[in-house]
């Protein structure tokens, strides 16, 4: 029996390059693997007319879907994931223009297991764990898959969407 797409590529693909770059060490690239896999979740999820991921559909997903333990000092803050992941894609750094203009916090990145943040030292600062954040984004990932399941509208969507995604195909599949 086939694989389905969603396991294929979301599970796989997507979540299984976050797990290997994370495993060998590439630690930006698991983050900017994690950043950029939210914008294709984002992707499947907007509205069926539209063709592009805007902020607020970015946004949206983020607020839906991921959420890490209520004991770590720091709760994710859509904007702030936003800022996160503009930051590390258009400058390959932690700073953004929502950061510039104080819209959302910045998150520098360790390997520890607990986000850190003091507000009474630096309140526009978090320090964010990534294997704990991948492992949120992955929690986050599968209630997805589940409203997928579930939602027949979401459905929908993602079936228009899915193969849009990137896929490594093998040449049988081309001939």
């Amino acid at each position: 029996m086939a694989k389905s797409l969603y396991i294929e590529i979301i599970v796989d693909g997507i979540c299984g390059d976050i797990k290997k770059a994370e495993n060998n060490g590439i630690v930006a690239g698991s983050v900017i693997l994690t950043l950029s896999a939210i914008d294709a979740m984002a992707f499947l999820a907007m509205p069926l007319a539209q063709k592009e991921v805007k902020r607020k559909d970015y946004i949206n997903w983020v607020e839906k879907y991921m959420k890490t333990d209520l004991q770590q000092s720091y709760q994710y803050r859509s904007i702030d994931i936003y800022g996160a992941r503009c930051g590390i894609v258009h400058r390959y750094g932690v700073e953004s223009r929502l950061s510039e203009t104080k819209s959302c916090k910045i998150f520098v990145y360790h390997n520890g297991s607990e986000h850190i943040y003091n507000p009474s030292k630096e309140k526009d600062l978090v320090l964010i764990s990534i294997p704990r954040f991948t492992r949120d984004f992955f929690k986050a990932v599968k209630k997805f898959m589940i409203d997928i399941a579930r939602d027949k509208n979401l459905k929908l969507r993602t079936d228009s969407r899915i193969t849009k995604l990137f896929k490594v195909g093998s040449r049988d599949e081309l001939q």
